[in-house]
């Protein structure tokens, strides 16, 4: 969902930013894991959000790595002017397209003014578009949080990112089994996902030991399988899917997904480029964003059709590939059209 100039590309954001959204789709295509079964079917919906989740946490942390040290590139002024073309506009667009589409796929009627303030303010068109908000507020607060982004600050940021793991992540697991802790405590800096933005200007800077990195990695390991497991065990208890360990915050998913961007980080990606051309990579990567736009529109054509009903095992297993190749492809297609592609993010 982000992009560098190709003279500064970094190669695991391409890389970290394909596996992001396809990621993502992958969440939408086993939903089932909601509705709790002791069935083969739930469990391998469980276990493809446990080893997707970290697909929005990702796409927090590329833009604290591209976006954090905008001062370097260009103004404020220019920064707002950017993320105004790049996102702004193709909200309001696909705002618009998941508000009718209801009339057009199932000949709803027209939505009124109330749905249609309801559609832009609050996120009524379409539930996936929550981190349009939350990306938004993140750009607002960009100009102060960016004055951060200096070498010499490194220490500092590394507290706020253990800030926001200790309230975000460590305090719910405090409150929901010893007792609540009033809430006021919360450091107003780390709330909501800019802990993960600071996580991923951190990760692009560290240079961390090897023995460091195998530790992080440990422990984003261990929170993939308290997700898995602990979600499975909220699950045989409660009778119904828990989200506790799955939230995105979450003291499973906070350190799985700094892992898995670090381990990307760390990986020789150049040698990737001597089976698929780096074009390839970059276009795709590009596109990041269009597939997060259009492929909740494919889902649900496959609703419409009942190919998503109790969401079938090989439905989890192969449709997000189509649905990413299609998107993909379909976005490039789009973005070559002089009118369209302001369009198409």
């Amino acid at each position: 969902m982000v992009q560098t100039k190709d003279k500064k590309r970094l190669d695991y954001v391409d890389f970290a930013n394909i596996a992001a959204a396809f990621a993502v789709i992958c969440l939408h295509c086993s939903g089932g894991v909601f509705d709790y079964a002791e069935e083969r079917r739930w469990y391998l919906a469980l276990l493809i959000q446990t080893v997707m989740h970290f697909a929005v946490p990702v796409f927090f942390m590329l833009t604290g790595t591209t976006l954090l040290e905008y001062r370097r590139r260009y103004t404020t002024r220019t920064f707002f002017k950017k993320r105004a073309l790049r996102t702004g506009i193709p909200f309001l667009f696909w705002t618009v397209v998941y508000l009718f589409s209801p009339v057009i796929m199932y000949q709803a009627s027209l939505p009124d003014l109330a749905a249609v303030r309801n559609a832009f303010l609050n996120n009524g068109a379409t539930n996936i578009f929550w981190f349009f908000y939350a990306l938004f507020g993140i750009y607002l607060a960009m100009p102060v949080l960016s004055l951060l982004a200096k070498p010499e600050n490194f220490r500092q940021i590394e507290y706020l990112c253990a800030l926001s793991f200790v309230f975000n992540a460590l305090l719910p697991v405090f409150t929901r089994y010893l007792g609540p802790v009033y809430g006021e405590l919360k450091p107003a800096i780390v709330g909501g996902y800019f802990g993960y933005v600071f996580l991923g200007w951190l990760i692009r800077h560290e240079q961390y030991s090897k023995k460091t990195r195998l530790l992080i990695y440990a422990a984003g390991a261990s929170g993939a399988l308290l997700m898995f497991f602990g979600t499975w065990a909220l699950a045989r208890q409660s009778g119904e899917t828990n989200t506790f360990f799955m939230e995105y915050n979450s003291v499973a998913c906070f350190p799985m997904s700094a892992a898995l961007l670090l381990w990307f980080k760390h990986i020789p990606w150049q040698k990737v480029y001597r089976f698929i051309p780096q074009r390839f990579v970059t276009k795709a990567a590009g596109a990041g964003l269009g597939v997060y736009v259009m492929h909740m529109l494919v889902l649900q054509i496959s609703e419409k059709y009942g190919w998503l009903d109790g969401y079938p095992m090989s439905f989890m297993l192969f449709m997000p590939i189509l649905i990413y190749g299609f998107c993909v492809l379909l976005t490039c297609l789009l973005q070559k059209i002089p009118i369209v592609r302001h369009l198409i993010p």
